[in-house]
């Protein structure tokens, strides 16, 4: 059986995108060179931002993400993911123009609360204002019979999105501090709203839970792509990543 090959579109972030793909090496059994999955990344750091195209009508992502879609096409990969969750906005409108599936996040996260996590009903989503604008979550979860719960305005855009985006945020080369205390206080202020559950719904997330021990379930969508992933290559996993991958 021939191997499959993925295709990654990365630089929104660029570290969201290369943390993916460590996440993934570092997740399987790789005894030698041709055990690891063979995979097609475009860091397309031309890409606009996602967040000031939905929130204040700035340069579409149209293009670029055509772009990268086109190329990893061309490449005969078996199926693509992006490492940005609100890219995703576009792709919906995107992927009817190829013959590559694309997998979408929001889709596998929501499958995994209604199969393997029931009991979770009060659903904190952490996203940028670019992603809760869009209603990618708001959509797929409107006859779910879940409750998502988002920060109030104040909290979304001076504790949550300044820790992605502020000079040394989680989009930068180099984090600082204060990213990481604004990120704090935004999980903080989501706890309190009662939530059974925070979804990770900003690959920037991932970056932010590294460094904090949260007290309440979470489940990060970069976590729960790397997982379809490694099925869908049909990799093995490491012993110690047998079990929730998401807590």
């Amino acid at each position: 059986m021939s191997k499959k090959t993925l295709g990654i579109i990365s630089g929104m972030g660029t570290k969201a995108g290369l943390l993916f793909v460590n996440k993934l090496v570092d997740r399987i059994e790789a005894p030698t060179d041709q055990d690891f999955p063979e995979f097609v990344i475009h860091n397309n750091s031309k890409i606009p931002d996602r967040t000031l195209s939905i929130v204040y009508g700035e340069e579409s992502p149209y293009l670029e993400l055509f772009r990268s879609i086109k190329m990893l096409q061309a490449c005969n990969v078996s199926f693509i993911v992006s490492t940005c969750v609100t890219s995703y906005h576009e792709i919906s409108r995107l992927e009817k123009q190829f013959d590559v599936e694309i997998l979408n996040p929001v889709d596998l996260v929501l499958n995994l609360l209604k199969t393997k996590y029931k009991h979770y009903r009060r659903i904190g989503l952490l996203a940028t204002s670019g992603t809760l604008k869009s209603g990618l979550f708001h959509r797929k979860f409107k006859h779910s019979g879940l409750e998502l719960i988002t920060l109030n305005e104040r909290d979304q855009e001076e504790e949550f999105m300044k820790a992605v985006y502020m000079e040394g945020g989680f989009k930068s080369s180099h984090v600082v501090p204060e990213a990481y205390d604004h990120f704090k206080e935004a999980v903080s202020s989501l706890n309190e709203k009662g939530v059974d559950v925070i979804i990770g719904g900003c690959t920037e997330v991932q970056i932010g839970f590294d460094k904090l021990q949260p007290k309440i379930p979470y489940i990060d969508v970069i976590d729960v792509l790397i997982d379809e992933v490694i099925k869908r290559m049909n990799l093995k996993r490491k012993v110690e990543h047998m079990e929730s991958l998401y807590f």
